[in-house]
């Protein structure tokens, strides 16, 4: 955790303390207003201290975005006698174990939610951050041209939300307090096959998914039946 989002709260827990101590000895000694001041004032800082603490609580759900970095990898097995079902092991840097989920469809979308901070926040060390949202199964075919439909697809949210939840705070009360600069959604998605893998990168403005070279072969395989790599085209 960013050692600012210890020191902030840490220094107005402080003051909020040294206030509630000399209110109480100001109401100790007769002197009701001033003493009830400190005591609100005391008890300000002491929320302040709190509401500091559980935003860096939940920003660190959050990865820092600089350029373009490595958000997870996935791979597609199906599952035996249980068509378009397929076990995903997803794998996000600096997690130590894979997830493994059952995803039903053709085809695959994992989304991320992005904060851009405005200067100030920068200056506390945040520029953009990003936290994956969810993965889910669902079928290419779901949508008609003909009229609106219904579509149903699957999946899992890929985070918890400890704390304070700052994407929602940011976006009800970000201009009040300078922090709302852009906040958007980005969602990526490609087939699903057996044995498919693919890297999933994020930049400044967008999740990417793009196929292992293994993966490429097989979906160009299965799009053009009998194609062979490396082979000449006849004439």
């Amino acid at each position: 955790m960013s050692l600012i989002w210890w020191i902030l709260p840490a220094i107005s827990g402080v003051i909020g303390l040294m206030l509630l101590f000399a209110g109480f000895g100001k109401l100790a000694s007769l002197k009701p207003v001033s003493g009830g001041g400190r005591l609100v004032f005391g008890v300000g800082f002491l929320g302040l201290a709190g509401i500091v603490a559980l935003s860096g609580l939940n920003l660190q759900t959050y990865k820092r975005l600089t350029l373009e970095r490595d958000a997870a990898h996935i791979r597609f097995d199906a599952v035996v006698g249980q068509p378009n079902t397929y076990q995903a092991t997803l794998t996000v840097p600096q997690e130590v174990e894979p997830r493994v989920y059952t995803l039903t469809g053709d085809e695959f979308s994992m989304g991320a939610q992005v904060i851009k901070f405005k200067p100030l926040a920068n200056m506390l060390g945040y520029d953009s951050v990003y936290r994956l949202e969810y993965l889910e199964g669902r079928n290419s075919n779901r949508y008609s041209t003909e009229a609106v439909t219904k579509a149903e697809s699957n999946g899992i949210r890929l985070y918890a939300n400890p704390g304070l939840d700052v994407r929602k705070f940011a976006a009800e009360q970000g201009a009040r307090f300078g922090l709302e600069d852009a906040q958007y959604g980005s969602a990526t998605y490609m087939p699903m096959g057996d044995g498919y893998e693919f890297d999933v990168n994020i930049t400044q403005d967008a999740l990417v998914a793009r196929p292992t070279e293994a993966t490429r072969l097989l979906m160009q395989r299965a799009a053009y039946p009998g194609f062979q790599p490396g082979a000449e085209t006849p004439k």
